[in-house]
């Protein structure tokens, strides 16, 4: 069940993630957090947030995960804020970040900015990575829209952002030893640089799969990863896979049934993870989760491909 309010509710998503406490088809929640939630200064970090979530999780009455989101980008207008005040005063980060076509996304693709990233990841993985309770900790999606109105910067390229990316993976994959790292993948460049991305997830052992899941769309990364596109290497049952369903498909722009998201994912993806929005607003009963999500993930027992992916050359934990 993922849980993407930006934190308006918290004490709603607090009673969601206790009604799932006996629930054996849902396995766990995604929240996420926008960087400049958690990094308060220059190496000063704020997890009293993410404590509270996970002191929900882990006094379930069944055991459930937690999926650690940290957002290096805010969506809707092009005032909001994703990173820390130091990161906009420094010159050192050239601002931190800057205007795309639908929001604000951090420079990532410039190493300094992706030094403090890298940073905060592993702040994270201190004090969370051995916690059984977290499965892993995931990015934001690859794909960045900049625009004659917003364009891109001097320093950005689809180039030296796979190349930062890169790096995160490497960095994340050290550090968060016992946990999964989830690295977004929908949009990127040239069907190569997405192929060299999901390369490195495989090197990684990183699960890769962005948001929306769109049957019938071809979605680059899913096109990457089913051989459709890109050299024809089939990286399913090969690197581990996330489907992650979103408002978009659930009523707000698409029409899609739960039925027909599971089965992109399940039979053509062949997903590890399967994560759905709580949608309580858009879209039909059919769509909402109480009435119809939550029905569906029932009738098939929750499943998901359990295989452990090849790329994991020492095995899966599974337990």
């Amino acid at each position: 069940m993922s849980l993407e309010n930006n934190h308006k509710y918290d004490d709603i998503d607090q009673r969601y993630i206790s009604q799932i406490g006996g629930e054996p088809t849902v396995t766990g929640i995604l929240r996420n957090w926008n960087w400049r939630d958690i990094e308060t200064s220059r190496g000063v970090y704020d997890f009293s947030s993410i404590d509270t979530y996970l002191k929900t999780v882990t006094s379930l009455s069944s055991k459930k995960r937690m999926i650690i989101r940290i957002d290096n980008r805010v969506f809707g207008g092009q005032t909001g804020s994703t990173v820390p005040d130091y990161l906009k005063s420094d010159p050192a980060y050239m601002g931190g970040a800057v205007p795309m076509a639908n929001g604000v996304v951090a420079r990532i693709w410039d190493a300094p900015v992706m030094d403090r990233y890298i940073a905060l990841i592993q702040a994270l993985a201190q004090r969370y990575d051995s916690n059984p309770y977290v499965e892993g900790i995931s990015t934001s999606e690859t794909a960045i829209g900049f625009s004659s109105a917003y364009p891109a910067p001097a320093t950005f390229s689809t180039g030296t952002l796979l190349a930062q990316l890169q790096r995160y993976m490497i960095a994340a994959r050290l550090a968060w030893a016992h946990s999964a790292v989830f690295v977004e993948t929908n949009y990127f460049g040239s069907d190569s640089q997405m192929q060299a991305l999901i390369d490195s997830a495989v090197k990684n052992q990183a699960v890769i799969g962005g948001p929306d899941v769109i049957p019938g769309t071809a979605i680059q990364s899913d096109q990457v990863m089913l051989g459709a596109a890109g050299t024809g290497a089939d990286y399913r049952r090969i690197v581990a896979i996330k489907s992650e369903v979103q408002l978009p498909e659930l009523g707000l722009k698409y029409k899609f049934m739960p039925a027909e998201l599971y089965a992109q994912a399940y039979n053509v993806s062949h997903a590890n993870y399967m994560l759905w929005d709580r949608n309580d607003y858009y879209g039909t009963s059919a769509q909402q989760w109480v009435s119809g999500i939550l029905p569906f993930i029932r009738s098939v027992g929750g499943k998901t491909y359990t295989d452990c992916p090849r790329s994991y050359s020492s095995g899966c934990a599974t337990n």
